[in-house]
């Protein structure tokens, strides 16, 4: 089986090298992914995780899981408002369909890949430039809203609760987001770059760049649009902060709230930028789990909220309905 597999990326213009090199990486990532969520349930006993499990409301967990889902859809709401001051003829639908799509597919691929998979599908059809360049702001607006929500929290937390230098680092973080965006509607920044990536780019992904930096500028005086679409970013990360939050209140009773305001932005953040597992999974449950020991959660109550967590991962399978959709129309057709 492996002999035919090495076959068939030679035949695809892999070699057996590089196929060999592809395996290790994904069994690495697959790893990173696993064992963080095996040390989480090996903390606690079967019986105590049953337990804690078994004492969370149904129906909150229901709430959790539909929230989850209204977040994906205003995520894709969030690019529908980027894209369409350029591309009038999207419909609503259809890209609220793409981005659920997208996340579909992300459940194997890390979390970064999804504005890849979206931005290649509608530019199919759409102006690329306009599209990667949507989903680019629309990923640092992301950023940018977590930042500042930290922040926030960061100011009703007592100082002995946090790290030594840790609000200076925060600090550092929002002023560096806040200079990449300026600099992305810049270009005389970008042209320095631009000259330097033409050395060591082939001219096919220079080009790809440039279009991106050319949908990017256009943007520049679409200030209605661009306040538009942080509010809704800001929206749509202030209900992923209040879902941890109201988790950690089914599993233990407690809310946490100034917590998961503090901590969880900075979570979502290395969880999303690290392209190490897919959607993130285990580096998330992994940095959480530490922040609920120091809130004083036991294992099994921080079992639960994993398994919980989890689960709500799996939301992302309804956006499989807009796929299993499409092929079906295509067969009528």
């Amino acid at each position: 089986m492996i002999k035919d597999y090495f076959q068939l990326a030679q035949e695809q213009g892999g070699t057996p090298k590089s196929t060999a090199k592809r395996i290790l990486t994904q069994t690495l990532r697959a790893a990173l992914a696993i064992a963080p969520i095996v040390w989480i349930y090996a903390r606690t006993s079967a019986a105590a995780f049953r337990e804690d499990l078994a004492s969370v409301s149904v129906p909150l967990i229901a709430a959790v899981l539909a929230l989850i889902f209204v977040n994906m859809l205003l995520q894709g709401v969030k690019w529908w408002t980027l894209i369409r001051r350029f591309v009038p003829g999207l419909k609503l639908r259809r890209a609220v369909a793409v981005h659920l799509e997208s996340a579909f597919y992300s459940i194997m691929l890390p979390a970064a890949a999804q504005d890849v998979v979206k931005s290649v599908m509608l530019s199919k059809s759409h102006s690329p430039s306009v599209v990667w360049a949507a989903s680019w702001l629309a990923r640092l607006m992301g950023f940018f809203s977590l930042l500042i929500i930290s922040a926030a929290g960061i100011i009703y937390l007592d100082s002995g609760v946090l790290p030594n230098g840790f609000r200076a680092s925060l600090v550092t973080a929002v002023a560096a987001i806040a200079v990449l965006g300026a600099a992305s509607f810049s270009k005389s920044v970008t042209r320095p770059l631009r000259a330097a990536a033409a050395k060591i780019l082939s001219p096919g992904i220079l080009g790809k760049i440039e279009k991106l930096r050319e949908g990017i500028y256009v943007f520049k005086y679409e200030r209605a649009t661009l306040v538009q679409t942080f509010l809704i970013s800001t929206v749509t990360q202030f209900l992923t902060i209040f879902n941890a939050s109201l988790l950690v209140y089914a599993v233990s009773g407690s809310f946490y709230f100034t917590e998961c305001l503090a901590f969880v932005p900075l979570v979502e953040i290395m969880a999303i930028s690290l392209p190490l597992t897919p959607g993130g999974i285990g580096i998330r449950e992994a940095l959480m789990a530490i922040l609920f020991t120091r809130l004083g959660l036991s294992g099994g109550q921080i079992a639960s909220y994993v398994t919980i967590s989890l689960l709500g991962s799996m939301v992302r399978i309804l956006g499989g309905i807009p796929a299993l959709y499409r092929i079906v129309v295509r067969r009528k057709q």
